[in-house]
């Protein structure tokens, strides 16, 4: 068992390989040669997960099966969502699992593990994200290694005592529709005026705006294509990928922003080098989120306007349209029916209509009414 240099380096400077001998199915030991690697390093850590797997041995390193699986995920998952794993299992997991086997791990050993975490004031969602890492890496080591239960399912997930009293308007957090055009109208910017009443009349989650380029806004059918996203939380500077949920939508503009983003299109044409291919927004290459909050937070602090996050203009477009469907229906007297608006907003949205209606239902103050008018014909 040794790992090797190979003098004849592949195209993109791989030479490192290791060599181990394994058993056949006859039983007889023959050697293997590994495939090549560009650091010693890299090949001495593949050479001891072969021989990890290839002995099954009683004590497995805990770091050995987490790389090991983290592997496999970069194979079979986004890798936007494999690099938020493992840059959480990094700074939360690895430094108090590190030094042990996997196999002498048990229950009291997690629960340490969780009240550490816990004493950290994370918030709930986050400490349960690293619970299903975990999780993951047990389940993964009893299918592949033969471990024979995982303690980390029955220690179960992060608990949270519910006794702080949180008001609606903590839930989720937006701006009115008067409080928007505040905010706008001291944005002397066209790029950044169309930028905000973008994100205000669509809903977009932030990566899919900052993914748009102009092939993906028909101005003829008045539709904004939502195929991809852009995220930066990958080994890559940014990488452009399917969707949240790799579902495609088309997102029917209004005529209010349609006009700003006609108004910003004529703007971009006056550019020489300007094409179809380039971003909506940044042109050649995508605007980045510290330029995003960085314009965010001064024009929140012109207009007097109590800032908000990007991903909250998402919840302020739903707020509006809640809003609009209330008042709208009133004066038509008409029925308000939530099961029809939010399959209609799960689709603008990207987002399945139990979400919808887990996030924003509590935003229907009129419900109610409905309730007390049946108690009132008693």
């Amino acid at each position: 068992m040794a790992v090797f240099k190979d003098n004849n380096k592949t195209s993109d400077g791989r030479c490192w390989y290791f060599k181990v001998y394994k058993k056949d199915i006859n039983g007889v030991n023959k050697a293997y040669k590994s495939k090549r690697y560009i650091t010693k390093k890299e090949a001495q850590e593949e050479e001891a997960l072969f021989i990890l797997k290839r002995d099954n041995p009683t004590n497995k390193s805990f770091l050995l099966v987490a790389k090991d699986y983290f592997k496999e995920m970069y194979s079979i998952r986004k890798e936007s969502s494999v690099y938020s794993y493992e840059n959480a299992y990094i700074n939360h997991i690895m430094p108090f699992f590190e030094d042990l086997n996997i196999n002498n791990i048990n229950v009291s050993i997690i629960n340490n593990w969780k009240q550490i975490e816990m004493e950290k004031g994370l918030k709930i969602t986050y400490l349960n994200k690293l619970y299903v890492i975990l999780k993951e890496i047990f389940d993964f080591a009893m299918k592949n290694y033969g471990l024979e239960y995982n303690p980390v399912s029955i220690c179960g997930r992060f608990q949270q005592k519910n006794e702080d009293v949180i008001k609606d308007e903590e839930k989720i957090k937006y701006i009115t529709y008067d409080q928007f055009n505040q905010f706008v109208s001291v944005i002397d910017d066209i790029t950044w005026k169309t930028f905000f009443t973008f994100l205000y009349y669509t809903g977009m989650r932030k990566g899919e705006v900052q993914a748009l380029n102009w092939n993906d806004i028909n101005f003829e059918n008045d539709e904004i294509i939502v195929n991809k996203t852009l995220t930066v939380k990958t080994s890559e500077k940014y990488k452009i990928t399917s969707t949240k949920n790799s579902l495609n939508r088309k997102i029917k503009m209004s005529k209010t922003l349609k006009d700003v983003l006609i108004t910003y299109y004529n703007e971009m044409k006056t550019y020489t080098d300007f094409n179809k291919k380039w971003f909506v927004f940044g042109g050649p290459r995508f605007v980045p989120q510290t330029t995003i909050d960085r314009y965010k937070d001064k024009y929140f602090s012109i207009s007097g306007i109590s800032p908000i996050t990007i991903h909250e203009f998402r919840h302020s477009h739903v707020s509006l349209l809640i809003n609009e469907y209330i008042k709208t229906s009133k004066e038509k007297n008409m029925k308000i029916d939530t099961a029809k608006f939010f399959l209609m907003m799960s689709n603008r949205m990207g987002h399945t209509i139990d979400v919808m209606q887990r996030t924003y239902m509590h935003l229907f103050p009129t419900i109610q009414d409905e309730i007390v008018d049946l108690l009132n014909n008693l």
